[in-house]
């Protein structure tokens, strides 16, 4: 399934029994490298409940649940 706004593909996310698909592009908060400032690309982990940002530049990782 994509999704309507931006056409990426969107992940099924399985909260209290249901199943909602969600776009990782325009469902998530975006977030900025604590280092270098510049936007970090992002992704849904761990069956939803986790949001994966990584940035381009110096390749700093961070992980925050997903609610």
């Amino acid at each position: 399934m994509t999704c309507p706004k931006c056409e990426n593909p969107t992940v099924p996310v399985t909260r209290n029994g249901t199943t909602t698909q969600v776009c990782a592009a325009c469902d998530t908060p975006d977030r900025t490298c604590t280092w270098c400032k510049v936007p970090m690309s992002k992704r849904l982990v761990g069956n939803g409940q986790y949001l994966h940002y990584i940035c381009p530049k110096c390749r700093f990782q961070h992980t925050a649940k997903f609610s």
